[in-house]
């Protein structure tokens, strides 16, 4: 329902008070004074409204998810300023502590490690709360367009030399170049690598089309096959490890993240990535989301039915809101309401 049919309902009905839930982008900067927009209309329909951004992490569920929440009041209750956004819980399980299929793994402590050795002393700009700059992540991403710590590219799956792999890092490093194009990506000539790798031959490049790695353009040039960013590889984006703290948000569209059905733990970067393709994705030690595991993530009760479908249950989960937040800001707008 969008926001403006919204509002009229509560200015034709004038309940005593009203929740609603958005995405956390409605508070960001460029979208602040749609927000401000939004607030004063609901004021002038006579109401004391509040707003706040909660995540479902602080409040017992281990998957990244923040909404903007809005709280009114009709301003004709005694108590309608008094309402207070619930505090987070400080209740925090691991992924495996609410899926049944990982019960039986141990929670090892991770070993922590230095700037230098996870980033080569430049830490990214774009780590979020839940990954912590003295440890590896919690997850691995399939992506030929990143080389993070915990980066899967298609050369690591595939099986290439370690030439192969120079080559394929070269046009990863070099894509992004201004010098050849003014895309956030641009494919690489022959002539390019050639000034990059000046003994590089063209039966090379070729060896990694066949292989399935590089694309040529409609120029002649060289990309990667796998050249959107959120496509991931063989139809996976991410595995989650079952000891990370946090999922990924839910979404209606759906995902290609799995969920890793093992452990693994090591102490350098490189020893963490071989022992995930040893252990976890080369057996296929791996399962994607079910309904059943988004009833949880969203924290539905275990007797909650929903739909028979999985597809279309998860479409549901990924439009619903996490019940633990909804359920800790109802309880104080009814305790200001007095019911």
């Amino acid at each position: 329902m969008r926001l403006p049919c919204v509002i009229r309902l509560v200015n034709k009905n004038q309940p005593k008070g009203f929740i609603f839930e958005n995405v956390s982008g409605l508070a960001s900067p460029k979208n602040r004074d749609n927000l401000e927009l939004i607030l004063n209309e609901l004021a002038n329909t006579g109401y004391c409204v509040k707003w706040k951004v909660l995540h479902a992490y602080d409040f017992g569920l281990p998957q990244n998810r923040d909404r903007v929440f809005i709280v009114g009041i009709r301003r004709d209750i005694e108590r309608c300023q008094e309402y207070k956004f619930p505090k987070p819980l400080n209740i925090h399980p691991k992924v495996l502590d609410i899926l049944d299929e990982l019960k039986n793994i141990n929670f090892v402590e991770k070993v922590k490690l230095d700037a230098n050795t996870l980033f080569k002393g430049v830490i990214p700009p774009s780590r979020t709360r839940f990954q912590k700059d003295d440890e590896l992540n919690d997850f691995f991403i399939f992506s030929d367009l990143r080389n993070g710590h915990t980066t899967i590219h298609s050369w690591d799956i595939i099986n290439t030399s370690d030439r192969e792999k120079m080559i394929c890092l070269t046009l990863l490093k070099y894509r992004r170049s201004k010098k050849y194009g003014d895309k956030d990506g641009n494919p690489l000539s022959f002539e390019d690598f050639r000034e990059i790798i000046t003994d590089i031959e063209i039966n090379e490049l070729n060896k990694l089309l066949e292989k399935g790695i590089f694309r040529l353009t409609s120029d002649h040039k060289y990309e990667f096959v796998n050249s959107k960013n959120m496509t991931g590889i063989n139809n996976i984006y991410r595995i989650i490890l079952p000891t990370a703290e946090i999922f990924p948000t839910l979404t209606a569209t759906g995902s290609k993240d799995h969920i890793a059905t093992v452990s693994i733990h090591a102490s350098h970067p490189q020893e963490y990535k071989n022992l995930f393709l040893e252990k976890i994705y080369q057996p296929q030690k791996y399962i994607p989301i079910t309904a059943k595991h988004a009833c949880k993530l969203q924290g539905f009760p275990l007797n909650f039915e929903y739909h028979k479908k999985d597809e279309v249950a998860k479409k549901q989960f990924g439009n619903a809101v996490p019940v633990p937040v909804v359920e800790y800001v109802a309880k104080e707008l009814l305790r200001v309401l007095d019911i």
